[in-house]
Formats: structure tokens, C-alpha cells, sequence
């Protein structure tokens, strides 16, 4: 009898290890699934809609609407079936998006008749196209891993009695997907195409191995009855905690998740303003957050809990200094401080969040409350803050919930008797000091010549040499308010108010100190117009931090082009060699800015802006901002305004009005803040050229403070046969004018007119990159252009 019971341990062990390698496979598959689609959903998207990192919030919120789905449906089927039946209908709900294959379930595939080309705000638009699309495979998937770990606690294992280190391999799987995606699997297979190789046909594959793997984890639970297996010791170390479940705890779950999901959506907004919204910079900050769910919930120690607990907070205040004074930081070390703050802040919080889960029977409603706290965060981000806040506010003001909910823990933010009013006059006091040290701080000192040494503001198109200078007197205003700030740390409540009232009010300083006249934020970004108190100077337009065009305030330069539009600049050679052509001009620009390009309209030349922001529009065509349009008009010009995606637009104009071909197009959409992928492609150039004259241009603006454009034009100058002319613009003499780098596109080289002879434009600077490849809807090389 011994020896059969010995002969039996070792095949009970073989089985477990087995069970155990299965629902980890399982686990790390779904999840793989789920988050290669996010990104690849997403980039389907961008060519329907425009590049803006809105679009990816917009993402974020409905996948992780649909995961709350999948995890209300894992804790109702918990609850009301036995794991025997839920496990048949789980099988069932995976069959279906194969079952439905004639519709389109899969391959995945979204429909663009769902979306209205961005005329209005396309929140509910995106939504919507999601739903219908990709909605039912991506809610069967998110429901994998509270159902398998919920099925894992009756297989018997010794692990089951804690099965939360599952989570982490899920979160593996989904960490891993995230990075192979832009490195291994955007680089190298299109989207759609007619073979099997391609991104979803690929998808569709995996998800029907996940169909197999979860059947065979449904075997488990028929083959061995539940709660058989070997015990697991009651005082196990790693056991959950004890304390039942209450309102108080529940909530603070769901604050905890609410605070690491928003700051996941702040952080990538803040940093994909300045880059692109591309999948490469949605990823790196999901990963990030992924990573730290891998970490928390893979047995986290207390002591470094603790340790993580105590850093957030003076990461978070060197981190809004930093945000308030605009230093000139190249942009990697901007990314570095962000993403820094985001590993931080997340890793507490869901470290948290592990250190105080739940016993195995409320594991899906952990689960769930986790997912109602992401929504919402999705939620805030994505569509409360747009309406509410004129600024990226959200981002430090949650960084300041963070670290109170962080400081509070459990025992809440200590609403004491007597706490109220404290409540009160803490934060007003921090306001108050904010604004009267701001009227005092009046040193200056110029710290140009280490800008000079240290080439922080080469990179800065059309900035001064002053940022150092600046930044030590955004010091003097800012210090005292956020030393405050860290005395009150031992107190929760205390110190996030008194932190949000230096947000809310610094950006009423930071407006009157720039002289800025208006900011306002519609769902492409936050647009800021100031106006320079010397009449000598400047009314100028900026879309985060990029300038998008200026104006003289002097009546006698009133009407001439500035920025990076001057007529000494390549635009006004463009324009001169246009002018020698007879007949009117019919033109096309990408990108309304302040109107400029109108500036060079002539009595009877027709002009159509395509701008994706109704909000652009608005102010471009606001004579108390500026007057170019304006002007345009009583020169006798017409001007018409294409509101909507570029793309979207001029595909229905070469549809609907085939005799509308212009004699020059001019794609002003790259200069440096969020750019429009989809507009630099194959498919785009193919669009343009669509809508040229037999001898018309194509003109590009491709200065970019972080991106080399010049390779990605190259090569598709090369694939589609196009001549092609490259200047960078020089200011020398200018006054208001910015360098700018210009190319030119044409059918023939001698469309180009007398440009082709001038010595100031140049083809050779344009040689194409095979590294690089030619740019497609399917396919683009961020890294291979990124300037490092």
C-alpha cells in the first residue's frame, strides 16, 4: 500500500504541475490577446480621425469599459452557477465571435461609416465604431482572468488558497504583448491584407488557441471534484487579509485604481502632445503600469511598500515644479521624469491594492471593484476633464490625490472634529501665498550664457535664450507654496488641498505673467493665445507647447506672414513662383493655425482650410485674435473652412466635387506637437496628388523638434517617382519669423518652375533610407526617425 501511495504522489504532483503550467498558459494568452489589440485597434482608428493622443483616451476608456464587462460577468456567473455550468457557458460565450465569422467578428475590422470625420466632438463616435466592431471578442477575453483564477481556487492545487499570483502572469503576458507589438509585430506585418500573415488574421488565430487552452482548464474542473486536492495550512504567510469587506474598503479600492488609471491617461496625453499619437507612446506607459500590477501582485514585501509609499510624495512635488517652470529638458528626460512618476505612483497603489486583497471567495469582486475604479478614471480623463478644465489640470491634480489616498491608507483622510476647518484655510493660505509671493518674486537673473553652453534651447523652435531664466523665477514664486506642501505631509487631507489649490491657482499666475489672453481646451488639445504688452510686439497661437503662429501688433506689419511663413522664407518663394502662373490660384492647406497662409491669397484666388479642431477655427477667424482670414476676404479672396480629419475631407471633395483640383496643397500638420501619422503616408500622397492640377505642388512642413521628417519624405518621394526640393528656411533679418524646414513634391521636376534652378532648394538632402521604409497606413518606424 505504501509503495502505490508513493507511486501516486508522484503522478498527483505531475497532474498539479500540469494544472498549474495550463491555467498560467491560458492566462498569459488571453492576456496577450487582449492588449495586442488595444494598440492595434487603435491604429485602425487614427487614419479614420486624426493623430491626437484624445483618440487613445477615447480608446482607453471603452476597453476598459468592455473589462469591467467581462469582470461583472465573471462575478455574476461566480455567483449564481456552479463551475461545472459556468464553465459551459463560458465555452459557449468564446465560440460565439467565431461562430460569427460571416459577420465580421473576426478578423477583426472596424467600420468607418460610424464616424462623422471629426465635425464634432467624436467621443461618442469612437466609441460606438469599438462596440459594434471589436466589442464582443475583446469582452469574451477580458473576462479570462478573474474566471480562470476563480476556477484555479477548485482544482485542488496547494497555490489555490491564494491564486492572486496569477494576476501576474496575466499582467506578464500583457506587459509582453504591449512591448512586442510596436518593436516585433507593427514593424513587420500590415494590418489587413489578402494573405494569412497579417496582424488579424493573426489575432483570430490566437484566439482560437485560447478557446482550446480554456476548454482544457474547463476538464480540470469536471475531472476533479471541487475542493479535493492536498490542504494548504491556514497560516500560510502569503494568505490574503483576513477583514471582512465593508463599504470604507471597498471604496478605497476603487480610489486606488481610479488614481493609478487616470495617471496612466495624464501621463501619455502630457507626453504624447509633444510627439505623436502613435501605438510606440500609448504602449510605453501601459507597459509601465502593467509592470507594476506584475510586481505588486507577485508577492509584494511590505517593507518596500513602505519605501515606495515614502518617495512618492517628493517625486510628485520635483515633478510639478517641473511641469510649472517649463524647463527646457530635452525631451528624453522629460519622458524619463514622467514615466518615473508614473512606475512610482502606480506601483504604491497597486501595491495597495495587493496588500490588502480579499480571501479567494471575493476574488471576482475584487477584481471588479479594481475595474469600476479604472473606468472611472478612464472616464475622468477622457470626457470630464475636457469639459471642466482648460488645462491638463487632471494630471498633477490626481499625482496630488495619489499620494493622499497613499498617506490616508484604509483609516481614511482623518475628517476629525476639528478637521474642517483646517480643511479650509489651509489650501486658501497656500493660494494666497502662491499669488503674493508671485507679485513679489521680481529677480532676475540671466542665465543665458549656461543655456548657450549646454544647447538646451537649439531644440526649441523659435524659443529665446532666456528658459534658464525664467525657470529660477517660476522657482522664487513656486517654492514656498510646495514647502508648504511637504510640512503638511503627515497630513492626508491637509496636503492635498493645499497641493490643488497651488494647481488651480498657478494657472491664473502663470497666464498673467505670460500675458496670455485666452486658453481654451477642445478634444484635439488646449490652445493658448497671448498677446505681448509692447506694441511692437506679437499676438501669437499655441496647441500645447508648440507655436502655431503669430501676428505684429504694429498696423504697418499687420498683414505680413510671420513664424514660419515669412516671404523671404521658402513659403514666399512658393508663393512667387505661383504668382507667375496665369489666372487664379486655387490652394489647399492642411492645418488652419492662425490663418497665415490666407496672407498670400490675392483678389480672386480661392482657399480651402482643412482643420480638424472646430476650436482652431473659431480663433483663426476671431478678429480680436487675428486678422488674416479677415484681410483675405476684403482683398476680394475666397475662403471656406473643411472641418474634419484632412483625409476624410479630401476624399469626399474628390468624390462628391471632381472638378475642385488646386494648383498647390500645403500639409502644415507636423510641426513638432502631436502629428497626424496617417498624413505622411503612401496612401496620403496618393490623396494629394489625387487632388493636384497637372502642374501642381505639394508642399510640406515637416519641422519637428523631435522627429527627422526628411527620411520618411524621402522614401516616399522614391516609391511614388516624385521629383522633389528640400530648404531649410534661414530668419536672418526677420523679425517674428521662425526657421522653418519646407518640402516640395511634384509630378516632374519642371513643375517646379524657376525653384528648380534655385540654389537655396536642394534634392540632395533628400536621400532615401531604407531603415526607415516608406511610411504606410499599416506600417510606420517612429524609432528609426526619433532624434535621440
Amino acid at each position: 500500500m505504501l509503495r502505490r501511495a508513493a507511486r501516486g504522489r508522484p503522478r498527483e504532483d505531475s497532474r498539479l504541475t500540469a494544472v498549474l503550467l495550463l491555467y498560467t498558459l491560458t492566462l498569459f494568452t488571453g492576456a496577450a490577446l487582449l492588449f495586442v489589440m488595444q494598440p492595434m485597434v487603435g491604429k485602425m482608428i487614427l487614419p479614420l480621425l486624426g493623430g491626437t493622443p484624445a483618440v487613445w483616451s477615447t480608446c482607453m476608456v471603452f476597453f476598459q469599459a468592455a473589462l469591467l464587462g467581462g469582470y461583472a460577468y465573471a462575478h455574476a456567473s461566480t455567483a449564481r452557477l456552479r463551475p461545472s455550468r459556468q464553465a459551459l457557458l463560458h465555452l459557449v460565450a468564446l465560440a460565439l465571435p467565431l461562430a460569427a465569422l460571416p459577420l465580421a467578428a473576426l478578423p477583426l475590422a472596424v467600420n468607418p461609416q460610424l464616424l462623422r470625420g471629426g465635425e464634432t466632438n467624436p467621443v461618442l463616435d469612437v466609441l460606438t465604431l469599438l462596440a459594434v466592431s471589436v466589442g464582443p471578442p475583446f469582452l469574451v477575453v477580458s473576462t479570462t482572468a478573474p474566471l480562470l483564477q476563480q476556477w484555479f481556487t477548485r482544482t485542488g492545487h496547494p497555490a489555490a488558497r491564494d491564486p492572486y499570483f496569477l494576476y501576474a502572469a496575466s499582467n506578464l503576458g500583457s506587459m509582453l504583448a504591449l512591448l512586442g507589438y510596436p518593436t516585433l509585430v507593427e514593424p513587420r506585418l500590415p494590418l489587413h491584407g489578402p494573405g494569412w500573415l497579417t496582424q488579424t488574421t493573426l489575432w483570430s488565430a490566437g484566439y482560437a488557441v485560447l478557446a482550446v487552452l480554456t476548454a482544457l482548464c474547463a476538464l480540470t474542473l469536471w475531472w476533479k471534484p471541487a475542493g479535493a486536492g492536498t490542504p494548504v495550512p491556514k497560516d500560510s504567510a502569503n494568505a490574503p487579509a483576513a477583514p471582512g469587506l465593508g463599504w470604507p474598503r471597498r471604496l478605497h479600492w476603487i480610489a486606488l485604481a481610479f488614481a493609478a488609471s487616470s495617471l496612466l491617461l495624464g501621463s501619455t496625453t502630457y507626453i504624447t502632445t509633444d510627439l505623436a499619437a502613435v501605438p510606440l507612446l500609448w504602449v510605453l506607459p501601459l507597459a509601465i503600469y502593467l509592470l507594476t500590477f506584475i510586481l505588486a501582485f507577485g508577492r509584494w514585501p511590505r517593507a518596500l511598500h513602505r519605501a515606495v509609499v515614502a518617495i512618492a510624495l517628493p517625486l510628485v512635488l520635483v515633478v510639478i515644479f517641473l511641469m510649472v517652470a517649463e524647463l527646457p529638458e530635452r525631451i528624453w528626460v522629460t519622458v524619463l521624469w514622467h514615466f518615473g512618476l508614473l512606475f512610482v505612483i502606480a506601483l504604491a497603489c497597486h501595491g495597495a491594492l495587493a496588500l490588502d486583497r480579499p480571501a479567494p471567495r471575493h476574488l471576482t469582486e475584487f477584481y471588479l471593484l479594481i475595474s469600476v475604479g479604472g473606468v472611472l478614471g478612464g472616464l475622468f480623463n477622457a470626457l470630464v476633464a475636457p469639459l471642466v478644465f482648460s488645462s491638463l489640470i487632471e494630471y498633477p491634480l490626481v499625482m496630488v490625490l495619489a499620494c493622499a489616498l497613499l498617506r490616508a491608507g484604509r483609516a481614511g483622510l482623518g475628517l476629525g472634529p476639528g478637521a474642517w476647518r483646517a480643511a479650509v484655510l489651509v489650501p486658501l493660505v497656500a493660494a494666497l501665498a502662491l499669488v503674493l509671493y508671485s507679485e513679489s518674486a521680481t529677480l532676475r537673473v540671466d542665465f543665458s550664457f549656461l543655456a548657450r553652453a549646454l544647447e538646451w534651447s537649439s531644440e526649441r523652435v523659435g524659443e529665446s535664450l532666456d528658459p534658464i531664466e525664467r525657470s529660477v523665477n517660476k522657482l522664487l514664486i513656486y517654492a514656498p507654496p510646495l514647502a508648504l506642501a511637504w510640512l503638511l505631509r503627515s497630513r492626508p487631507l491637509h496636503l492635498g488641498l493645499a497641493l490643488a489649490a497651488v494647481l488651480l491657482v498657478a494657472g491664473f499666475v502663470d497666464a498673467r505673467s505670460s500675458d496670455q489672453i485666452r486658453q481654451s481646451r477642445s478634444f484635439f488639445g488646449v490652445l493658448r493665445i497671448s498677446r505681448d504688452r509692447d506694441a511692437t510686439g506679437y499676438t501669437e497661437l499655441r496647441h500645447g507647447t508648440t507655436l502655431h503662429g503669430r501676428q505684429s501688433l504694429e498696423p504697418a506689419r499687420r498683414a505680413e506672414p510671420l513664424s514660419y511663413y515669412q516671404r523671404t522664407g521658402p513659403i514666399g518663394q512658393l508663393f512667387t513662383e505661383l504668382d507667375r502662373r496665369p489666372g487664379a490660384v486655387w490652394m489647399a492647406v492642411v492645418g488652419l493655425g492662425t490663418g497665415t497662409l490666407a496672407a498670400y491669397a490675392r483678389p480672386g484666388d480661392r482657399v480651402t482650410f482643412y482643420e480638424i479642431d472646430r476650436l482652431v477655427r473659431d480663433v483663426a477667424f476671431d478678429s480680436r485674435y487675428f486678422t488674416y482670414t479677415g484681410d483675405a476676404r476684403d482683398r476680394g479672396a475666397s475662403l471656406r473652412v473643411e472641418l474634419g480629419d484632412a483625409r476624410i475631407r479630401l476624399d469626399a471633395v474628390r468624390r462628391h466635387r471632381p472638378e475642385e483640383r488646386y494648383d498647390v496643397i500645403l500639409v502644415d500638420a507636423f510641426t513638432s506637437d502631436a502629428i497626424p501619422v496617417h498624413l505622411l503616408t503612401r496612401e496620403a500622397l496618393r490623396l494629394y496628388f489625387d487632388m493636384l492640377r497637372p502642374r501642381g505642388l505639394l508642399a510640406l512642413h515637416i519641422s519637428n523638434r523631435h522627429l527627422r521628417l526628411e527620411p520618411v519624405v524621402a522614401n516616399l518621394a522614391e516609391d511614388g517617382r516624385y521629383a522633389r526640393l528640400l530648404q531649410h528656411g534661414d530668419t536672418a533679418g526677420v523679425r517674428g519669423g521662425v526657421e522653418a524646414s519646407w518640402v516640395l513634391l511634384a509630378r516632374r521636376p519642371e513643375d517646379f518652375g524657376d525653384l528648380a534652378s534655385d540654389s537655396r532648394w536642394t534634392a540632395a538632402a533628400l536621400d532615401p533610407e531604407p531603415t526607415v521604409g516608406t511610411w504606410t497606413d499599416d506600417f510606420h518606424n517612429l524609432l528609426s526617425v526619433f532624434k535621440w
